[in-house]
């Protein structure tokens, strides 16, 4: 019969979700000290004096824009910037137009850089400070919304879950290409959570070549962004590249990379599109390759990490070949739009780059009023340490710090030599500068939003490495407060980010070590102590894991990710009284906790209270909400007899996200209940194409073919089900049923009776297939014996 609709479809959890509040620094625009906010100014006045030439091949409003962004590739690694690296496309992208110099990230994460990319505002305004437990708000347009409100076709393709469009980095985009779901209850890889740029060219050129179908469409501006996540760790360059850069496998993903921007060149010269393009190719951040201490990026502000490539190419754009003044991120928005012809809006912070690239500016490369401001509170938000933030002028760069640091960069790019102490006269001001910035950081910042991660979504980010979080003692930051130099803590942090990559990889007992060693150290560590909670919830050991997110508590008593991992502890030991109460805990304290909430509705089921999960359900499956616990309302209702109510939930599930697989499975479950046969055939094939490893419906299908007299199908199903998932006894059960009545091989049909039978002795179908198969077999005896332990298990029940 078909597995029953809310019987098991709510999996324990297991993972934590790193949460986070806003707080940082940048001063806003317009009227105060620091270099943020947009001049205004007669910008179609000012085209017409710097005389730029569009060699009279397209108007600027019917510019296409082309945004590139390379994920975690360090600018000293191009070849046009001084590397060994060959990267001929981006070098010939800087011959035909501008390159950059000196050009910063505010950030060295992907999701808030991105976000200031996109918006040309800084993290502490736009609200994203990481990649994990934010959200991208409405209140700060993005560039996709401003151009499609100009009547531009916006399309978006990314490679990494961090810039899934559920977090809001995808709005305004008319097509955008992410679809990171996970199969159903099939744990996270890498694989599910990040693409290979191939695969996301690929989707590029499908795109382009259906929009070129289309008159009305082609006719159109069109802002196309791509994204690409190859040179992310881990570092597996393809062949050649591997063998070109022997040792070197960050330096080959790079050439890799390089020769896919080659690819979405010619892609866009084959549809016509190129050359009515303004291209800006940029990073979102640099890659640490142990400068400093650091192996990947987000904890230090050093150049390795903050200092990016960025190229801009259009027709006829020749008035200057480089630009050697500090340049932001948030500067893109403002300058894209200026190229354009269109005016710049009041609410970025950067400025139009304009100027600069016609060789007319007026900037002054040492003011320390026209620096690029960098920033990463990672050490304040993990460990309780100091936030580091950085000023860059055209010579110097200075890192506010417990000790603070200042290096030459014109002979010192290596941020080698701390000239703070013996240069006060270059220090003290840039230091001034970054307090009067940090002073002014609460006028007009964004509130910060903070997502409601379900289970599939936290077992993505898990699969990334992004696992350990804080809670809200990090909100309470005074800059008064003494705390611990991130430069003397180096080593804990490779600890921890080693140990982070060990939960991905799944050594868990390796994981374990480095954790341990960390807390020697230090056992002040909030992350580790959760972590490690992670790594014995996940190892069934519960006792360890409710006295490390008990450690965790003490440390924070409101960290999120260690409330959820202690009432889980407690839940899975028996002590549902206790669960609740940490549940509930967590609501309070975060307000809306989908994952909290079906805890509870959960235990409320088990107890057969089925009204009060409704009712604990309903109160939080409100507009908005995470779309699962509207499913599971669905499932509730379901087991109640309500199945009108049940099926609106299950159709309220799918509105809220069209991705979801589960309640297309609960629907198809409920049309065959009430004999409606091809709609259940429609809905198991639904939740399939949506999750191909979905074993349930899988299964469930191959048994709807049986009823149907589709045996071809039903054997189809059968062995995808297997396949599926390793641990379906029923499904083996099944399939070696269907190949004995065919009179396939018996062989065969045995091996996987006795595989379901190893994962579930107590399910007596696999006894009664067994004694069939020796029976037919010619083994009486041991026929006879398996039917008797079938028939003794099915008389008790099971």
């Amino acid at each position: 019969s078909p597995r029953r609709i809310g019987r098991g479809t709510v999996s324990r959890l297991r993972l934590a979700v790193v949460v986070a509040v806003v707080v940082a620094v940048v001063a806003i625009a317009a009227g105060g000290c620091g270099r943020p906010g947009v001049t205004a100014r007669d910008s179609g006045a000012d085209r017409g004096r710097l005389r730029l030439a569009w060699a009279g091949k397209v108007a600027p409003e019917q510019l296409n824009v082309v945004l590139i962004t390379l994920d975690t590739v360090r600018a000293d690694r191009l070849s046009c910037y001084g590397s060994s690296v060959q990267t001929p496309h981006l070098d010939r992208l800087a011959r035909e137009g501008v390159r950059f110099t000196q050009a910063s990230s505010t950030v060295p994460f992907t999701f808030p850089a991105h976000s200031s990319i996109l918006t040309g505002t800084y993290p502490p305004f736009h609200g994203v400070r990481e990649n994990v437990g934010y959200y991208l708000g409405e209140g700060t347009p993005t560039l996709a919304e401003r151009l499609r409100s100009a009547g531009v076709e916006t399309a978006g393709f990314v490679s990494s879950f961090v810039l899934d469009s559920r977090w809001g980095i995808g709005r305004g985009f008319d097509h955008y290409f992410d679809d990171f779901d996970l199969a159903a209850f099939e744990d996270a890889n890498l694989g599910s959570v990040q693409r290979p740029g191939s695969e996301t060219l690929g989707a590029v050129r499908a795109w382009l070549a259906e929009r070129q179908a289309d008159g009305e469409r082609s006719a159109r501006p069109l802002f196309l962004w791509v994204h690409l996540y190859d040179a992310h760790d881990p570092y597996t360059p393809p062949e050649p590249y591997r063998s070109r850069y022997p040792g070197r496998p960050y330096d080959g993903e790079v050439a890799y990379v390089d020769s896919l921007v080659g690819e979405l060149r010619a892609a866009l010269e084959v549809h016509q599109l190129f050359e009515r393009s303004l291209v800006v190719v940029t990073a979102d951040h640099g890659e640490g390759l142990g400068d400093h201490g650091e192996a990947f990026h987000g904890y230090f502000v050093y150049d390795s990490t903050v200092h990016v490539p960025l190229i801009v190419r259009a027709p006829g754009l020749r008035e200057v070949t480089e630009v050697t003044v500090p340049v932001s991120h948030v500067d893109l928005v403002p300058t894209i739009l200026d190229l354009t012809g269109r005016p710049l809006p009041s609410g970025v912070q950067g400025r139009s780059l304009l100027g600069e690239i016609a060789g007319e500016s007026a900037a002054a490369g040492d003011d320390p009023q026209a620096g690029a401001y960098s920033e990463t509170f990672y050490p304040l938000y993990h460990y309780g340490w100091a936030p580091l933030r950085a000023l860059r002028t055209a010579t110097f760069k200075y890192i506010e710090a417990p000790t603070a640091e200042l290096y030459d960069l014109t002979v010192d790019p290596g941020e080698r030599d701390n000239l703070f102490a013996g240069r006060p006269e270059v220090g003290r001001p840039l230091a001034r500068t970054l307090r009067g910035l940090a002073d002014r950081l609460a006028e007009g910042a964004a509130s910060s939003t903070v997502p409601d991660l379900d289970e599939q979504e936290l077992a993505q980010l898990r699969a990334l490495g992004y696992l350990a979080g804080r809670g809200e003692a990090a909100s309470d930051y005074d800059p008064a407060v003494a705390r611990a130099d991130p430069k003397d803590k180096v080593g804990l942090h490779r600890l921890i980010m080693k140990a982070q990559s060990q939960v991905s990889a799944g050594d868990e007992a390796a994981a374990a070590a480095s954790l341990t060693e960390a807390l020697a150290a230090d056992p002040g560590l909030l992350d580790a102590h959760q972590l490690l909670g992670n790594v014995a919830l996940h190892a069934g050991d519960l006792t360890d894991a409710e006295r490390h997110f008990e450690r965790a508590l003490a440390l924070d008593d409101r960290n999120k990710p260690s409330l959820f991992g202690l009432a889980s502890a407690r839940l899975r030991q028996g002590r549902a009284d206790e669960a609740l109460v940490g549940f509930e805990r967590l609501l309070r304290v975060a307000g809306q906790d989908s994952k909290a909430t079906l805890a509870i509705a959960d235990i409320q089921v088990e107890r057969g209270n089925l009204e009060a999960a409704k009712v604990t359900l309903q109160a939080a499956a409100l507009p908005g909400a995470v779309a699962m616990l509207s499913n599971r309302l669905g499932e509730v209702q379901a087991l109640l007899g309500e199945t009108a109510a049940a099926k609106r939930s299950f159709e309220q599930a799918l509105r809220d996200n069209e991705r979801l697989s589960q309640p297309h499975f609960n629907l198809a479950v409920l049309a065959e209940e009430v004999g409606d046969l091809e709609r259940a055939r429609v809905e198991y094939q639904l939740a399939i194409d949506k999750a191909p490893r979905h074993a349930e419906a899988l299964f469930n299908l191959a048994r709807l073919f049986a009823r149907l007299g589709d045996p071809k199908g039903e054997l189809d199903m059968l062995e995808r089900a297997v396949a599926a998932k390793s641990d379906h006894g029923r499904s083996r059960f099944f399939l070696a049923k269907a190949l004995m009545d065919r009179g396939a091989d018996l062989g065969r049909a045995e091996e996987l009776t006795r595989a379901g039978l190893a994962l579930d002795d107590q399910d007596p179908l696999g006894w009664f297939v067994l004694a069939d198969l020796l029976n037919r077999r010619g083994q009486a005896a041991e026929a006879g014996t398996a039917l008797q332990r079938g028939e003794k298990l099915a008389a008790s029940g099971h």
